[in-house]
């Protein structure tokens, strides 16, 4: 397994809609702009959600890759 295959995963779906659960348990959902070998991420148009809820809307969104828990990405 190459080691660079969850950047080659995050690429692929460059200007899609992705999900994001931080360490911290919040969600952010948004547009994937720009991925790094760090796993930070930077997404357009992104809302906090809070129980599947529009918390908040902040339009660019920085997320530093070692605060993700998870990232869900289109099939």
């Amino acid at each position: 397994m190459s080691q660079n295959m969850p950047i080659k995963a995050l690429e692929s779906v460059l200007n899609d809609v992705i999900s994001i659960k931080l360490k911290d348990q919040r969600i952010f959902r948004g547009r994937l702009t720009r991925c790094d070998m760090y796993m930070n991420l930077t997404l357009a148009d992104a809302e906090e959600l809070e129980n599947e809820e529009i918390r908040a809307k902040y339009g660019q969104l920085l997320l530093r890759g070692n605060n993700i828990l998870w990232i869900q990405i289109p099939e």
